[in-house]
């Protein structure tokens, strides 16, 4: 039984997984009639292509209402190169270009489980249920998001990075002019020494740019760097108009503008400041903690969380990034518990299973449960499903972060 137990796994994850997540994610998708946040790539690349700036907001939305498929636009604020990952949308009509868009998800997905099984030490059994239980893997699918096509690139990257530093730099740059996030996994290169790396990423950054100026010229990309990008840290992302008190909103920034709430629609100085701080502090920490190896899965992880909870927004469907982290964290509880067993100490394993299993419960939980449980709580304790992702997430980077200075792998060969 025990050599069948693997692909017994992969099949009931896989099983799972078409049936509560991407059976449901495609009815979304299939009976979707404006491609919800889909649409502004598409829309950026039609108008890219057709020579106009994919950062025109308005431009985007009177190419979507002469196609009739919608009267309004989110405005794009991803990074240039990014316009070249939708480029072929061109001749394909927004409907089909949303569900091909799916598929892709898709098959991302399984590359970065894939990923974190053979180079994370995510187990098998951890990877199947994130399949069939991780509530963000459907949300970023629906919504037709890009969070997987960041994080399949930079996961490869730093699983390739130690051995082949010029591909893993390329990999992770790439990733980083998807979305502009992943380029902070350059601290766990810097810490290690890896400079080859980091160049390579940097290198990849400015090739990207350039093969990007056909369809996004200098002016506009001036533009993004100059005028759209510096917006980001109070909350201004190109006139999107999302409250950050959003209740699906789950990051730092979002925590310090409740606790410091400013008249602004954006984030106040205040909570910028104390935010910016919280996050360098953090990182210190993370330095400290796994400067024997920063690119070690429990490390990496960390790190991840922190790349997550950084920005002014993040929400459900941002928490797909955590995906190989959690089951990196699944990983090194098996670890401990079952150290603490051997030990003849079951009561911290159990601790330790159930530290993990809350973690991943809040995480995971989605959101309508969420509402639902706030809404039938007394107003002094709903406070607590608000911030519940937040303080799981909070949790996850405690417990990757402490797993990440345990003296368990040989020190990295010097430079």
């Amino acid at each position: 039984m025990r050599r069948f137990l693997p692909l017994l796994l992969v099949l009931v994850g896989l099983l799972g997984h078409a049936l509560l997540q991407a059976g449901p994610a495609w009815k979304k998708v299939h009976g979707s009639t404006g491609a919800r946040d889909f649409s502004s790539y598409y829309y950026a690349a039609e108008v890219a292509l057709a020579g106009g700036s994919a950062y025109d907001t308005p431009a985007l939305a009177a190419a979507a209402r002469a196609d009739g498929t919608r009267k309004g636009i989110n405005p794009f604020f991803y990074p240039p190169p990014f316009v070249l990952t939708v480029a072929w949308v061109g001749p394909v009509a927004l409907q089909t270009a949303f569900e091909l868009w799916f598929v892709l998800n898709e098959l991302l997905l399984f590359v970065c489980l894939g990923l974190g099984v053979w180079r994370f030490g995510v187990p098998l059994w951890a990877a199947a249920a994130l399949l069939c239980t991780f509530s963000p893997i459907p949300d970023n699918a629906w919504m037709g998001q890009a969070n997987l096509l960041a994080l399949a690139p930079a996961l490869a990257g730093l699983a390739l990075a130690r051995a082949r530093p010029l591909v893993g730099g390329v990999l992770v740059g790439a990733a980083a002019m998807l979305k502009m996030s992943p380029a902070l996994f350059l601290l766990a290169w810097l810490l290690a020494g890896n400079r080859r790396a980091v160049l390579a990423a940097m290198a990849t950054a400015i090739g990207l740019s350039v093969l990007s100026l056909p369809l996004v010229p200098l002016a506009v990309q001036e533009q993004f760097y100059l005028e759209i990008l510096p917006g980001f840290s109070t909350g201004d992302y190109h006139g999107l108009t999302v409250p950050i008190s959003l209740q699906a909103n789950h990051s730092l920034p979002d925590l310090f503008d409740r606790l410091l709430p400013d008249r602004s629609d954006l984030l106040g100085v205040a909570a910028q400041r104390a935010s910016a701080a919280t996050l360098v502090a953090l990182l210190a920490l993370w330095a400290w903690r796994a400067r024997a190896r920063p690119d070690r899965p429990a490390a990496v992880g960390a790190l991840t969380v922190l790349m997550v909870v950084a920005p002014v927004y993040t929400y459900e469907h941002h928490l797909v990034f955590l995906l190989v982290a959690l089951g990196v964290a699944a990983g090194e509880v098996a670890k401990v518990a079952g150290a603490a067993r051997a030990a003849g100490r079951p009561g911290v394993a159990v601790a330790w299973w159930a530290l993990l299993v809350a973690i991943w419960f809040f995480l995971a939980w989605p959101l309508p449960w969420l509402r639902a449980a706030q809404s039938a709580l007394p107003a002094d304790l709903a406070w607590l499903t608000r911030e519940s992702k937040t303080m799981a997430e909070a949790a996850l980077f405690g417990l990757l972060w402490w797993r990440s200075g345990v003296p368990e792998y040989p020190p990295a060969p010097a430079r």
